[in-house]
């Protein structure tokens, strides 16, 4: 009988209450905790600042051109021009391979950075086509998967490889999310927040696996709150309490980051310095999301 609810959160293709499997004893080559970083390579056609909007109602054409707001633009801009090779160069420092999703626009119109998060053994995925536009906004199944299809196609034409995983924007998934990646044959989604470790979910006769976004970990929106020496102390400290707890079982710690935010230079002394943190530490994994969906459908089936 349909639950109006319980039926909107899926927990007919996603467990209400995923289990630790039984085989699941330890991170590929016995590492005792994997962590993510995940760089959100953005863009935004209408970029606005989340506090101040200039204007009362974004979708009035009218007067449109006088409240633009150039200040949010330099900020999106400031990421594409210098963040997100601030934050590629750190990366490269410390060895660490991240997941890139990036929106369909960053590929138009800054393809060198698609190009180059390949070409540094990065896995590129994809986000949707422009953050003005998250999937609940759209109007119908068929109008997500074509943003979804295009999305896609941007990001394999600029070079960054066959395209295998997805983050919403948001992360804001539909009920029409996992079908649409099940049905393009992409193999991971991490628009949950909902688990320590990855669990399968069966859907349109696939199967896709769910890496958690930034559970148990940190966005950078969050961290850079606290300001960078007070956000550094805070991300160490959760990273030290889940290494902790990966004494008893294999952890996962993510750090998801966005060129506009991280890719200054006080958070990419952070990121730095976090990442040096984490080395200090024996049994520490870090996997892009396909090495963790790969690990997880070989050692799952």
């Amino acid at each position: 009988m349909a639950d109006p609810i319980t039926d909107p959160y899926q927990w007919n293709l996603r467990p209400q209450i995923p289990s630790r499997p039984d085989w699941f004893r330890s991170w590929p080559g016995g590492a005792k905790i994997a962590v993510q970083i995940l760089v959100l390579n953005e863009w935004e056609s209408w970029p606005r600042h989340r506090r101040r909007p200039m204007a009362t109602d974004l979708q009035n054409k009218h007067d449109h051109q006088n409240k633009f707001d150039y200040l949010a633009l330099g900020g999106r801009e400031y990421g594409a021009r210098h963040g997100i090779w601030r934050i590629l160069d750190v990366l490269d420092k410390h060895g660490v391979k991240a997941t890139i999703p990036t929106n369909g626009m960053t590929a138009e119109l800054f393809p060198d950075s698609v190009r180059a998060s390949r070409e540094r053994g990065h896995e590129v995925a994809a986000h949707q086509w422009d953050m003005v536009t998250f999937p609940p906004m759209f109007a119908s199944r068929e109008d997500e998967r074509a943003s979804m299809i295009r999305t896609i196609d941007a990001l394999e034409k600029a070079g960054s490889g066959k395209i295998r995983g997805n983050l919403s924007p948001g992360p804001r998934p539909t009920p029409h999310t996992l079908g649409i990646l099940a049905e393009l044959g992409l193999l991971w989604t991490s628009d949950y927040a909902d688990s320590d470790f990855p669990y399968l979910i069966a859907c349109e006769g696939k199967q896709v696996v769910s890496i958690s976004y930034a559970t148990p970990g940190f966005t950078d929106g969050e961290i850079s709150s606290r300001g960078a020496v007070g956000g550094l102390e805070e991300i160490n400290y959760a990273f030290d309490a889940t290494y902790d707890e990966a004494s008893h079982h294999p952890m996962k710690f993510c750090y998801a980051i966005h060129p506009h935010v991280s890719g200054m230079i006080g958070m990419a002394r952070l990121l730095d310095d976090f990442l040096s943190h984490v080395r200090r530490h024996d049994g520490v994994w870090f996997p892009r999301c396909i090495d963790i969906a790969a690990f997880w459908m070989a050692e799952g089936k």
